[in-house]
């Protein structure tokens, strides 16, 4: 029988991969009935602790947590999966990524982690901060895990992806539960969220990938924070 780490690197593997409007894929349904029942246990009783950061604005409190060892064992398995040299291996060869490029996750999960946003917050479109003075490398890969349940299109929390040179929302990823979504990060992969609607309190793992040095010629070598843009397409669809 295939270990989880073995299967789940197989539906990275085999997963179609989309070159516009930067290379992404979107994966539904991507761990099985039992292990999203397990990690269900975990985050309640972790949604029951006090966060490792809350941010505070007109729109309530953004939450984040960054530890998941100890008592919570399904999710920390979870998240060494998301580490694995399995895993990893299977992303460099869907994103197409050389096999001697090391990829490392960020463990401190920098602007990452367990994140739930309140009702009406939004992300404004952004490329992101490309260097991590903590990781001491270039940011090259962002995963997110939505863990949404019952979710309903008009609750708002699309992610959008935008053309790099028009500004347009040309792919719109829903964050449903048990959905992973994985996209090349560089300085002209514009994205954003729409906002959430009255009563959703958005909830994802935020998860990135570095290497030592940008993969991306649309990549800067000099490290700057994020790039926020200006663009025409509305947060609330």
């Amino acid at each position: 029988m295939e270990s989880e780490e073995q299967e789940l690197a197989e539906k990275i593997s085999s997963v179609h991969v989309s070159e516009y409007p930067y290379k992404h894929f979107v994966i539904t349904d991507f761990l099985s009935t039992g292990q999203v029942e397990n990690l269900k246990i975990d985050l309640n009783r972790l949604e029951a602790t006090v966060p490792t950061n809350i941010y505070t604005s007109a729109n309530g409190e953004k939450k984040e947590w960054r530890v998941f060892e100890g008592e919570y064992r399904f999710l920390e398995k979870f998240m060494k999966i998301l580490a694995s040299s399995e895993f990893i291996a299977a992303l460099k060869k869907s994103m197409g990524i050389a096999e001697n490029v090391e990829v490392s996750p960020d463990f401190t999960y920098d602007g990452g982690g367990y994140v739930i946003s309140p009702p009406g917050a939004h992300l404004g479109y952004h490329a992101d901060f490309n260097f991590s003075s903590k990781a001491n490398s270039y940011r090259v890969l962002n995963i997110l895990f939505y863990f949404n349940e019952d979710y309903k299109e008009d609750f708002g929390g699309v992610l959008h992806l935008l053309d790099p040179n028009t500004k347009t929302v040309e792919k719109s990823v829903h964050p449903r539960r048990n959905t992973l979504l994985c996209f090349l990060t560089d300085d002209l992969s514009f994205h954003g969220v729409s906002i959430n609607n009255a009563d959703f309190y958005r909830r994802s793992f935020n998860i990135y990938y570095y290497t030592k040095a940008p993969l991306s010629g649309s990549q800067d070598v000099n490290p700057h924070k994020t790039i926020w843009i200006d663009a025409d397409s509305a947060h609330n669809h």
